[in-house]
């Protein structure tokens, strides 16, 4: 009996290997098709590095697609220019190469106005981009502070205004995005090949394509031996140049900063704030550069020192490039390091006793610093390729394990993975010896390179015996998310500058720290001021009766851009004076005790009817100007605010569902964007075959957000019920119709999803998405912030698009969908109700909107991102071309569900009702009828418990 189950056992398990076998056979994973860079470079080996250089004129393209070009004889003082005036299209020229090998490429270009953001591009070879890293390259604008430090009537210092100030670059193709932060090197054959260039974001004007190779920089010593001829070296003098005033400076992120922890930074006040410093946590990925101005007395040889603090990564140095009026002086200067301290020291540029000098001529000079990977480059790049590869061996094991493998089951993964054991110890070797490099580099052992140690062991453990690998899938899974923020921290190099010192060679450098005794008085003096100060109001405080108090909730950086937009725009335009205080909670309770502000901004979703319903709010719809106002928005965004045919609120921000999937694996896996749900149902059969899942949008209840998150973008339900063309209440908005038939059929789709297909419920869409175990799902579209700013290592490998839909009769897809936001309003206990109006109309106006989202953007990075709720406002802020065309395809369609006193209970009841049908296996019909009864009987009274405040 035991044979013959064995035989019975061998003979499944075979079927399920073979069956697994032939669908792995037609999946090709994403490592094995564009080659990294890494990859690229080995199979090419030891290329030469000719030094004849190939010059293009941007005018004298071959062909070009759906690009918006302009020829011009003269643009900026260069003749023959191409001005690509819109993003996208691409361009392509003819090159002959007359000796084969590896070349840098660079661009003579212009930034052309546009959103502000750097230049993106995509460059193919002979038709085929080259490796992956080629397909998405920044080159950068140029920034300028226009202003100077501000200061506010508290005498508080204010960041200075920045402007682009556009100009003509050279510049090289870097992948300021990735871990190989030098020139993208491109082999070239001898003879004929195209060169395409592919935009992607932004308008430039192009010059000329340059391929060639730089010049051998001269050591140091050389660097002195070639101007022995000047021999003179300056005495006695030192020229301080504050780092928070910069001359120029490649993105407005790089702002001045402050620091209150050392009296000995400069300028220093113990109670005001002080923009004394530059850089901090902002300055961190590679490619961001920041110059100064420095004007020299005489010629002679020079010492450079900065105070420096670089208290951001623990136990290793960060990296900056040294320029002096545009060029890298010798070859030392291309990696500084600056090593971890919690306190502020002097960093002279040089070896450990002896400075590096630079030869400096009488007038003014330009010094330039660049983040940098420095000598971490090549190996950051090598564990990237690793990670790569990794993720894709990962994805194979899931795919025949799933990601909560039966433990008890055999799976027979070396038999149905080719070469898994080979694969596998291949990577634990490359993790060891990038962790030996990675000490050789970092000058101590351990710390962060036994991280990598311990996934190669686990590696090398996997490979001795595979039959625990399904036991171990989860803590593998989590060794490749650690690796993934491995790389993403390693690639940060944070610094913070107070002020930079030329000096001649036998200059005494001043202390970079105050003493104890100093430290001592100021901490005692803050403290006591700490109780004089008032730090919630931001800027200036007014007095009279034509001042609006306005209340903001957010951090104070996004309060200090309001204020500023205030000050430059708003009261000089109007002569209204606004009073700004940051304010996190309170609102009800400060209505209720009389001390309710006149305005406040980004109240939730629910809280306008709400308050409306107890007379708290002014009816907006009753200002002469309303209609004209009300075009700002989408058709329905004013639907969440309107209360008995008044409203009471308008969108500021407004945020709906977009569907986001990996473009390699449904390349890998064959698989078509789904259109329709019936495709979606579909695509989710194909993935689950390969233990792959699909996220739809799902948020548990509690009792604050019941009351305020409203109903539009919680779960699937409300998209479900629009497309299925139904509606959550009658036309008189007393009762719910969540007992008609397309209710329960958008009721019953929804809960079949978790059911019958078993997606899951609750997921970090965020990793599983990075991993690849989530190539498809439905989230808010500001989900976008994050995964572009924290997920550098799927850079380009994904999409948004529209959410699939319902096919009408005509064949048009009905892709309707709720939405979430926040709202303006204003209390109807103001005395200055016309002036809040005109507050109001200015804030939700397209000028100002797009203003406070690109300030927002400038300040805090593209995880910032604004979901503005203007439609002008939305198209000017710095989406590309692709995703704005997804966005605006999806908010067509977005239908803005009423809120109603009492809709709290609906969200819960649905929850309910959601909850028995899922994990107690009640019938949905009957589920949400019994809900359906329940929700109606809570409106009932809720309208008799208002009726009070509306006589």
């Amino acid at each position: 009996m035991e044979k013959i189950f064995k035989n019975v056992k061998s003979i499944r398990c075979n079927c399920f290997s073979i069956t697994i076998f032939f669908l792995l056979q037609n999946v090709v994973f994403s490592s094995e098709s564009i080659p990294t860079l890494q990859e690229y470079l080995k199979k090419i080996g030891n290329a030469a590095r000719p030094q004849k250089a190939v010059v293009v004129d941007a005018v004298n393209y071959i062909a070009s697609e759906n690009a918006s070009l302009k020829k011009a004889e003269e643009f900026k003082g260069r003749k023959n220019v191409l001005l690509w005036e819109k993003d996208g299209g691409w361009v392509e020229w003819k090159v002959h190469i007359s000796e084969a090998g590896l070349y840098n490429m660079a661009l003579d270009y212009y930034p052309l106005p546009g959103k502000g953001l750097g230049i993106e591009l995509a460059v193919m070879i002979d038709g085929k981009i080259p490796y992956k890293e080629a397909r998405k390259v920044t080159f950068n604008r140029v920034w300028k502070d226009t202003t100077g430090i501000r200061k506010d009537k508290k005498d508080n210092d204010l960041r200075p205004k920045c402007e682009e100030e556009p100009m003509w670059q050279q510049a090289d193709f870097i992948d300021t995005e990735g871990f190989y932060n030098r020139s993208l090197p491109f082999y070239f054959t001898e003879g004929e090949h195209t060169i395409r260039i592919v935009s992607i974001r932004e308008p430039f004007a192009l010059r000329q394509l340059i391929i060639y190779n730089p010049e051998r920089l001269p050591s140091y010593d050389e660097y002195i031996k070639n101007n022995s001829m000047n021999d003179k070296i300056a005495k006695n003098i030192i020229i301080k140049v504050q780092g928070e005033k910069p001359y120029l400076k490649s993105d407005p992120i790089l702002y001045p900063t402050y620091d209150r922890t050392d009296p000995a930074t400069e300028p220093y006040h113990v109670s005001k704030i002080r923009l004394n410093t530059i850089g901090q946590w902002n300055w961190r990925y590679p490619g961001m550069w920041i110059s100064w101005k420095v004007e020299v007395p005489e010629d002679g040889y020079y010492k450079i020192a900065i105070k420096v603090r670089q208290n951001f990564v623990r136990g290793l140095s960060v990296h900056r490039k040294l320029y002096i009026d545009g060029k890298i002086p010798f070859k030392e200067a291309e990696d500084i390091e600056f090593p971890y301290s919690i306190r502020w020291y002097i960093k002279t540029i040089g070896e450990k006793n002896k400075p590096y000098l630079v030869y400096l001529t009488k007038g003014v000079h330009e010094i330039k610093l660049e983040a940098t990977l420095g000598s971490f480059t090549e190996l950051l790049s090598r564990v990237e390729t690793t990670a790569i590869g990794l993720n894709d061996i990962y994805r194979k094991i899931i795919m025949i394990t799933g990601a909560s493998p039966d433990l008890y089951r055999d799976y027979f993964l070396e038999e149905q993975i080719p070469g898994l054991v080979k694969t596998l110890l291949k990577y634990a070797g490359e993790l060891e010896e990038e962790a030996a490099l990675f000490e050789k580099l970092a000058g101590q052992k351990g710390g962060e390179a036994e991280f990598l140690r311990r996934v190669a062991l686990q590696l090398r453990s996997m490979a001795e015996d595979t039959d625990t690998i399904p036991a171990r899938i989860s803590n593998f899974r989590d060794n490749l998310s650690g690796l993934s923020s491995w790389l993403a921290y390693r690639r940060d190099q944070p610094l913070e500058i107070d002020y930079i010192l030329v000096a001649s060679p036998d200059a005494k450098l001043p202390s970079p720290t105050a003493s104890i005794a100093s430290k001592f008085v100021n901490s005692l003096k803050s403290f006591i001021y700490s109780f004089i100060e008032d730090y919630n109001n931001i800027g200036e405080v007014y007095e009279g009766q034509k001042v609006i108090k306005l209340w903001v909730g957010g951090g104070r950086d996004q309060a200090q851009i309001i204020r500023d937009l205030i000050n430059d725009s708003f009261t000089p335009q109007t002569g209204i004076k606004v009073n700004v205080s940051l304010v996190q909670a309170g609102l009800i309770e400060a209505i209720l005790a009389g001390k309710g502000p006149d305005v406040v901004l980004t109240v939730s979703r629910g809280q306008p009817v709400n308050l409306a319903a107890r007379g708290a709010l002014v009816d907006l719809s009753k200002f002469k100007d309303f209609d004209e106002v009300k075009k700002r928005f989408a058709p329905t965004a004013l639907v969440p605010y309107t209360y008995n045919g008044g409203v009471y609120g308008l969108p500021v921000t407004q945020d709906f569902y977009m569907m986001f999937y990996r473009k390699d694996i449904l390349k890998e896996l064959n698989i078509d964007v789904p259109q329709t749900w019936d495709d979606m149902y579909r695509v989710i059969a194909k993935l689950q075959r390969y233990n792959l899942q699909v996220g739809l949008p799902y948020q548990r209840i509690d009792a604050l957000e019941a009351i305020d998150a409203g109903l539009g973008a919680r779960n699937l339900f409300p998209t479900l019920l629009l497309q299925f063309g139904g509606s959550f209440y009658d036309k008189t908005k007393t009762r719910t119709l969540l007992d008609r038939p397309e209710a329960v059929a958008a009721f019953k789709t929804w809960t079949d999803f978790y059911t019958k297909y078993n997606l899951p419920l609750i997921y970090d869409f965020y990793n599983r998405f990075r991993t690849g175990e989530m190539p498809i799902g439905i989230a808010p579209y500001t989900t976008y912030n994050l995964l572009a700013t924290a997920a550098p290592e799927i850079r380009n490998e994904w999409a948004m698009a529209p959410i699939p839909g319902v096919k009408k009769a005509n064949g048009e897809i009905d892709r309707s969908t709720g939405a979430s936001g926040t709202a303006c309003i204003i209390l109807k206990k103001s005395k200055n109700k016309e002036a809040c109006w005109e507050f109001l109309k200015w804030w939700t106006s397209d000028e100002t909107q797009m203003q406070f989202g690109k300030e927002l953007e400038m300040l805090m990075g593209t995880a910032a991102r604004y979901n503005t709720a203007n439609l002008k406002a939305f198209q000017r802020l710095p989406w590309n071309k692709e995703e704005l065309e997804s966005l605006e395809a999806q908010w067509k369609y977005v239908e803005e569900i009423e809120e109603v006193p009492g809709s709290y209970y609906i969200t819960r009841s649905i929850d309910s009702a959601f909850s028995a049908v899922v994990y107690q296996g009640i019938n949905p019909r009957e589920s949400l009828w019994k809900y359906t009864k329940e929700i109606n009987d809570e409106l009932e009274r809720k309208r008799i418990e208002l009726s009070t405040y509306n006589k």
